[in-house]
């Protein structure tokens, strides 16, 4: 099981990579698709079976299918594509910056635990060197292991025996049930509201 969700991990990022790669906007769309899909099985196979569907549902049946259905109505040139391509570069050190606080923020809110690391291992190892040479100072690393961990508030039918969706269920129709008919009048209004405001720009 846990095979099968590294290949899907491991397929969603490769295919990610794919995406922002791919001078062919189509093949992009594509391989968005290609993250989507993954992703979506790796949550089902986590247990968290409803973001998973949603991803399928939302993503990949409206979203992307909407974005490949543009791009093949659109006439593009390949040689626009190549020049744009070639600017990729320019953006790299922001990508990197934002890659390191998307790092740090699931680093800080993900728990996990490592036995052994043997990179802090080698920064012992340094640390003693620069003890040797420099007598003034000791600087050492207690231990090799780190374990960080996160208690978040969990809603209380987590405590029941109850499957994702049973629980989203429960607490949506209960709890959240006068949020839920708001929220449904709100949609109500959004849909008709173009309706009611198009029959009067005819007459």
């Amino acid at each position: 099981m846990f095979l099968i969700q590294d290949l899907f991990a491991f397929t969603a990022v490769l295919s990610s990579l794919f995406v922002i790669t791919s001078k062919n906007p189509v093949i992009s769309v594509i391989f968005l698709i290609s993250v989507f899909v993954n992703s979506a099985l790796y949550l089902i196979l986590s247990g968290i079976s409803f973001i998973g569907i949603s991803y399928i549902i939302v993503y990949v049946g409206a979203i992307a299918i909407l974005f490949l259905f543009i791009l093949m109505m659109i006439n593009i040139r390949l040689t626009d594509i190549l020049e744009v391509g070639k600017e990729y570069t320019k953006n790299l050190p922001l990508a990197l910056m934002v890659g390191s606080l998307f790092i740090l923020a699931m680093v800080s809110i993900l728990p996990f635990s490592f036995q052994d690391v043997s990179l802090l291992s080698g920064a012992n190892i340094i640390l003693n060197i620069f003890n040797s040479l420099l007598s003034d100072y000791s600087l050492s690393i207690q231990s090799v292991a780190i374990h960080v961990s996160n208690y978040p508030f969990n809603a209380d039918a987590q405590l029941l025996d109850f499957n994702q969706i049973e629980s989203l269920g429960h607490n949506l129709y209960t709890n959240g049930s006068i949020l839920f008919i708001f929220t449904s009048l709100i949609l109500l209004l959004s849909m008709l509201a173009p309706i009611v405001l198009s029959n009067l720009y005819n007459k």
